[in-house]
């Protein structure tokens, strides 16, 4: 019963979200030139909305990750561009003295955020967190050519033992054990990044809200394993994932001009 009035309540809010989107639409595209950002973001959040209303007609299959996969991807790539839309037409930016070196950094940034976010949503869509028990530890030998390709194939599927659980293989520990090396690299890549942006009083409450959420992001995943995958800390986990990506794509707005459109009045 739980589930049916999740899903109600879901549907009910995906509908009214996507009411709101298609006013923003053409509300953006009546601007003209006096638009502070591309017309290609409007119209990517428009496509983006579709596609997930569309994704809503098929019933998640526990055996298949890529549907899952593109309801998280769908989902943090609207809010994302939500998010730039909204600072872009009700903050004007005004650009460091010395920015013209940080933009490509923050470039950087957004970039690795997106790859952990989808490394993430991939590891979690195929349940591979459990094929390793221990931070650095692994069950079996995941590393091969074979356990790769497997593990990053898109159209795999899950395997599932007699009792109906997730079958334990090596290509998902390698998947798992991908995700959280590569989050130590995110990680700290941004806390070097957040020493460099940290003297630029402009960018200084953006630099702490990275600190903030990449500290959280590795403290909620260490004791998610710890605590052997809790549903309240992954979906802490999710909440910290969508604020780095929201602080990154804020770093990257504070450097980058306005655009001005070319499209008539």
């Amino acid at each position: 019963m739980a589930h049916y009035g999740a899903r109600v309540a879901h549907r009910y809010i995906a509908s009214a979200l996507g009411l709101f989107i298609v006013a923003i639409f053409f509300s953006a595209l009546r601007q003209g030139k006096r638009r502070s950002t591309s017309v290609l973001v409007p119209v990517a959040i428009f496509g983006i909305t579709v596609f997930l209303s569309l994704l809503g007609y098929y019933t998640p299959a526990r055996s298949n990750p890529l549907i899952t996969m593109g309801n998280l991807l769908g989902g943090m790539a609207l809010l994302g561009l939500l998010w730039w839309l909204l600072q872009r037409e009700t903050e004007a930016v005004q650009i460091p003295a010395s920015s013209s070196g940080l933009r490509p950094l923050a470039l950087i940034a957004l970039a690795l955020v997106a790859l952990q976010i989808l490394l993430g949503g991939w590891s979690s869509a195929n349940y591979a967190s459990a094929n390793c028990p221990g931070l650095l530890s692994c069950t079996g030998n995941p590393v091969s050519m074979e356990n790769a390709v497997e593990a990053f194939n898109p159209g795999r599927n899950i395997e599932l033992n007699e009792r109906g659980q997730v079958a334990r293989t090596d290509s998902l520990a390698l998947l798992s054990m991908t995700h959280r090396l590569f989050a130590l690299l995110t990680a700290g890549y941004l806390a070097w990044l957040v020493r460099r942006v940290k003297p630029q009083p402009m960018l200084a409450a953006t630099a702490l809200a990275l600190a903030v959420f990449s500290i959280g992001q590795i403290a909620i995943g260490v004791s998610a394993v710890w605590f052997q995958l809790p549903l309240w800390l992954l979906t802490l986990h999710n909440f910290l994932a969508a604020g780095l990506l929201l602080s990154s794509i804020n770093l990257l707005h504070r450097l980058v001009p306005p655009a001005v459109s070319a499209l008539p009045e």
